[in-house]
């Protein structure tokens, strides 16, 4: 058989699963849902879920992850293109991805079984705050620049939640000056 064409496949029971998932967190707690729930949903039967996931944390997992790492890209970019005055150049494509991914993103940020994901975008923002912060404010202290990152990243994290609350009513670029007002505003304490 094709390689190619089974990596084709393999892709469609992949997303089957995840938009199945995604569907069903939207209606229940992540805890009540089982892989019959999904397999049912997605039409597949339960061997196959188990070919791919060993079960329904995996799967979260594993779609967390991807979000994760597709904001963790959108830094590394921005990191090239860094302007003192203005951090548009990643606000805006982040923000974007969520208007974009707007049914992952606002589950993620929002369920209670997600918990370790909105962990782990913390995780993310204050690993590459500090080494950007680092670069830009040599002289910073390690102090004042914890209690700057915890404050961004939280806030982040608020806006973020507060903007999918709302069904977005706010257009992206009023999120983004917004959000680049406040962070470029406080890092002036450096």
């Amino acid at each position: 058989m094709d390689m190619q064409k089974q990596d084709r496949r393999i892709r469609k029971t992949q997303r089957l699963l995840k938009e199945s998932l995604l569907e069903l967190m939207e209606r229940k707690d992540f805890k009540n849902i089982s892989v019959k729930d999904i397999t049912e949903l997605a039409d597949l039967n339960r061997g196959t879920f188990y070919l791919h996931y060993a079960d329904t944390y995996s799967l979260l997992l594993e779609m967390e992850t991807e979000v994760l790492r597709d904001f963790q890209n959108m830094v590394n970019g921005y990191r090239e293109a860094f302007k003192k005055a203005s951090l548009m150049p990643v606000t805006i494509p982040i923000i974007q991805y969520i208007e974009e991914n707007k049914k992952i993103c606002k589950i993620l940020f929002e369920n209670s079984s997600s918990n370790d994901f909105v962990n782990r975008f913390h995780t993310l923002i204050l690993k590459n705050g500090t080494a950007i912060i680092k670069e830009q404010y040599p002289n910073a202290k390690d102090v004042t620049l914890n209690y700057f990152l915890e404050f961004i990243t939280y806030g982040l994290t608020g806006v973020f939640k507060q903007w999918l609350n709302t069904d977005m009513q706010q257009p992206k670029e009023e999120v983004a000056e917004f959000v680049d007002k406040i962070i470029m505003g406080t890092a002036k304490i450096f």
